[in-house]
């Protein structure tokens, strides 16, 4: 670790204590990436119940110099910096910075495909292997998808998962 120069490391958290941990160390000045991801959750049936869960359980980010580093370590709720061979080890600016691109202003990164209504797709998978369709809407809560499907003898809609289509864009 070099003196004075602040570098990206990886805290391990004990579980569920994320949000705590960036909270204690941003009010120490400690600038900290904890990104996550949303899960839509319906409740009885009605409405949609959106929540926030880390992307990395039990990890966040940290940038702090070598003076930093027992504050860091000793903050409520950390396990430990992650090490090898004793030694905290950074993480590259390009590591973050890709994160970093790919969050919301909300902190939170969608996992995942993006799939637009109306955006044709390619069936990779099962018996329609190789059929276009056209995507219609996600079904969040399953990681599944419905597609149109247009044959010359046939009109449905499929219900997939989204691992077993691919944007033809």
């Amino acid at each position: 670790m070099s003196e004075g120069l602040k570098q990206w490391f990886c805290v391990y958290t004990k579980p569920k204590c994320e949000t705590k941990v960036e909270r204690l160390l941003e009010s120490a000045a400690i600038e900290v990436l904890n990104p996550v991801i949303r899960r839509r959750n319906f409740y009885r049936g009605k409405g949609l119940i959106s929540d926030k869960t880390p992307l990395f359980p039990c990890y966040i980010f940290a940038r702090f110099s070598e003076y930093e580093y027992r504050l860091v370590k000793y903050t409520r709720g950390v396990r430990r910096v992650v090490e090898f061979g004793g030694v905290p080890c950074p993480i590259s600016d390009d590591i973050i910075n890709l994160i970093k691109s790919r969050m919301k202003g909300d902190g939170s990164i969608r996992i995942g495909r993006n799939f637009k209504r109306g955006e044709r797709v390619l069936i990779m998978d099962g018996p329609f292997k190789d059929f276009v369709g056209i995507f219609e809407r996600e079904i969040p809560a399953r990681d599944r998808v419905i597609i149109l499907l247009n044959t010359l003898e046939y009109q449905a809609k499929l219900e997939l998962n989204v691992s077993e289509v691919k944007s033809l864009h």
